[in-house]
């Protein structure tokens, strides 16, 4: 294993640090660090950039050659992270601590150090990583305590106040839709380095507040949560094609939301998010255009295709089929048979 030692906080320096320790040259661009790792080494790239208000982000989009385990080991208070895993996996533990703590695709983590101790981050050899460490020096973030107990109502307000970190702390979970859009944006913005520095504080502060709200939303119970989360997405696409896949029958939100693993709350959430619309209303609107297909086809009447969309009232279908489409199924069926 490649241990490679960063004896320096802020994350421009940390760049310095590691282009050293790797012995390849980095570049600065508008204050943004950026270094290209050699073959040698492995293939992609890790910079960096200090915004304001001390919050600084340091982007990991990489694949080593050999595992790599890099050591913060400044004897200084550390900054507190804020860990985002978009692709790949990695392990994190205190320098102090021998348990690991291993973050896959799609999850995040808040993690602080206690007194000077540091972070080791360590990748596997030959996997890609895609990781975002937003870092906060919480003695130059400093609070507003007129509005912070306000926004900050859960135990975020001690560990953002706990400048000398008298305490550690380690909160993991499935970052939310709201983040994974920010990555994107993140990802895709291509234009020069004064904009993108612009860019990259705004980022940084909209990744703080929704990182603020989704923790605030992990505190309650799983039946409460609103947050979507980014592997939840994937569990609504399967709604979507289960859905499809039985039109014929008759399944209720609750059947769905077992089906998929998740409640129904998140399930109408998701769907809220993702089609602007409702499960139910979602339901219809599939019938109703697979309907209007099938009665363009003179193999099935008009009963054969309300038996085939799952429905079993034809005066129903006839009623619903009016209001989306301003004509009967009959009408519909003789205009497109002509």
């Amino acid at each position: 294993m490649v241990t490679l030692k960063v004896n320096s906080l802020p994350v421009d320096l940390v760049i310095q640090d590691l282009a050293a320790a790797l012995q390849i040259p980095y570049q600065l661009n508008c204050k943004e660090y950026h270094l290209e790792l050699t073959s040698d080494i492995g293939d992609g790239f890790i910079k960096a950039m200090m915004l304001e208000s001390g919050l600084g982000i340091i982007e990991y989009n990489c694949q080593f050659n050999k595992d790599v385990e890099i050591q913060f080991v400044k004897d200084l208070t550390h900054p507190l992270k804020f860990l985002y895993c978009t692709k790949g996996n990695f392990d994190h533990r205190f320098s102090n601590e021998e348990q690991l703590h291993e973050l896959q695709e799609y999850q995040q983590a808040i993690v602080a150090s206690k007194d000077n101790n540091g972070h080791v981050l360590r990748f596997k050899k030959d996997k890609a990583i895609h990781l975002y460490s937003l870092e906060m020096d919480r003695e130059r973030f400093l609070l507003n305590d007129d509005c912070a107990s306000e926004l900050i109502t859960s135990d975020l307000h001690d560990l953002f106040g706990d400048i000398k970190a008298a305490k550690s702390f380690y909160h993991e979970g499935y970052y939310s839709l709201a983040l994974a859009e920010i990555f994107e944006d993140i990802k895709s913005f291509k234009d020069n380095f004064f904009l993108r520095r612009i860019f990259m504080i705004s980022s940084g502060y909209q990744l703080l507040g929704n990182h603020i709200v989704q923790y605030q939303d992990d505190l309650n119970n799983e039946d409460k949560q609103h947050v979507l989360r980014q592997n939840e997405v994937f569990k609504i696409k399967q709604a979507v094609q289960f859905i499809k896949l039985n039109l014929e029958k008759t399944y209720n939100i609750s059947d769905i939301a077992k089906e998929v693993g998740l409640t129904e709350a998140k399930l109408q959430e998701g769907f809220k998010i993702l089609f602007n619309t409702t499960v139910n209303n979602y339901i219809t609107d599939i019938r109703l255009d697979i309907a209007s297909t099938l009665l363009r086809d003179k193999n099935f009447n008009i009963s054969e295709v309300v038996y085939k969309i799952g429905l079993t009232s034809r005066s129903y279908f006839s009623k619903i089929f009016k209001d989306n489409y301003q004509m009967t199924p009959t009408e519909y069926r003789n205009r497109h048979l002509k």
